[in-house]
């Protein structure tokens, strides 16, 4: 269920994260999202999710998920194409590390905005319209 005023709720929290630096199992790019949906949704879908405090441990719990898509579907998400993204939505994004994990990111306001987070440049937004073929809004 939808947190009462989880719109403004969760554009607090973007304006909290925004230019604070990458650290695993606080500000890497699923850290974000999940506790963006802790923001808008009661309860939160991904609270059970372990948390890890390095690279090596996120892709311990990441090999957990074998079909991320599917693992989002079970806990009752569905996909919309990126250019129908709306505030809430979590955002993959097609991983380009080599680990075939996505990125994560979530759509903080309704102004065509994704918030992400990478390694060297931290808790960023960028414009959804840059968001890379194969990208996808999760809607809960």
């Amino acid at each position: 269920m939808r947190c009462p005023g989880w719109e403004y709720s969760l554009v607090a929290y973007a304006n909290a994260q925004l230019g604070r630096p990458f650290l695993w199992g606080e500000t890497d790019c699923f850290s974000l999202a999940r506790e963006a949906l802790g923001v808008i949704l009661a309860p939160n879908p991904l609270a059970n999710v372990p948390g890890y405090t390095s690279r090596e441990e996120a892709d311990e719990v990441a090999g957990a998920v074998l079909d991320v898509a599917d693992a989002l579907e079970r806990l009752g998400a569905y996909s919309r194409p990126i250019s129908f993204a709306q505030q809430g939505d979590v955002v993959t994004i097609p991983g380009d590390d080599g680990s075939g994990l996505p990125r994560f990111g979530f759509v903080p306001d309704g102004r065509g905005r994704l918030m992400t987070s990478d390694p060297t440049g931290g808790v960023e937004i960028l414009p959804l319209h840059n968001a890379p073929a194969g990208s996808l809004a999760w809607r809960f």
